[in-house]
């Protein structure tokens, strides 16, 4: 099956060498196992189970590209220290799981269905690939984008402007990639935001306010409730920016709170 990394995403072969070499350093021994896959060892995956023997480990045809490896960004992991490959002894996955967070992959331990503890792929697109179909269509035209973009110098990058963009995307948007950059894909994919919203998007608006522009929220602080407190902030920024003021997070107010 696909088990070479050098034909993943730059940035994930990256990524890939630097948990490896972390989690030496912390005492947990692993090795990259599966990363690209084409269609047809997708396909040959899918079979697993149903045609052929063995048990069910996916469900995503390779004609469908429904797998993150089929785009090059994402691969397993597994214990290499002797004692089982898929050895959950000691948190094992649960750790190296929280190394990689730190590096900015995403874990396939943190979702809810499936639950893929030995999983990590970028976060940029979602984590599913659904934008990167709408997008690009197949993989070759994707890694038509990938360039050199190890070595190109990077504008500088916002920590918030990345949480935001990966809760778009989580909550269906489309804000273009989570690099913490912010420009016009993602004030494009900014909903409206009013009074009565509740969630990660108000709770970020949030905190943009009461941290950068040192706006009060409301006794109840970043607590992702679009209340009265929230509103009369939002007015009071509004009104520092010279915008409308309406009490809602439009298009002119997003743009205000990513710098734009």
């Amino acid at each position: 099956m696909g088990q070479d990394i050098s034909k993943c995403h730059p940035r994930l072969q990256k990524k890939a060498a630097e948990l490896k070499k972390t989690c030496a350093d912390r005492g947990y021994k692993i090795e990259i196992g599966e990363s690209f896959r084409s269609a047809a060892e997708q396909d040959a995956l899918y079979a697993q189970g149903r045609t052929k023997p063995g048990q069910i480990v996916t469900n995503a045809r390779g004609s469908s590209y429904s797998s993150m490896h089929q785009w090059g960004i994402a691969f397993d992991f597994y214990r290499n220290d002797g004692k089982g490959a898929y050895n959950e002894s000691g948190n094992f996955f649960e750790n190296v799981g929280q190394i990689g967070k730190t590096l900015g992959l995403e874990w396939g331990g943190d979702w809810t269905s499936p639950v893929d503890r030995p999983h990590f792929q970028l976060p940029d697109w979602g984590s599913t690939p659904s934008i990167l179909k709408k997008r690009y269509g197949n993989f070759d035209t994707f890694k038509k984008t990938w360039g050199n973009q190890e070595s190109e110098p990077s504008p500088a990058k916002d920590s918030w402007v990345m949480r935001l963009q990966q809760e778009l995307i989580r909550q269906g948007y489309d804000p273009g990639t989570a690099d913490g950059i912010a420009g016009p894909n993602t004030l494009n994919g900014c909903p409206t935001v009013r009074q009565g919203a509740r969630g990660g998007i108000t709770r970020l608006i949030q905190e943009r306010l009461a941290q950068v522009y040192k706006i009060g929220i409301g006794t109840a602080g970043a607590d992702g409730i679009f209340g009265s407190a929230t509103k009369a902030a939002v007015m009071e920024f509004q009104k520092q920016k010279r915008l409308s003021i309406d009490g809602i997070v439009g298009k002119n107010t997003w743009r205000a709170l990513l710098g734009l």
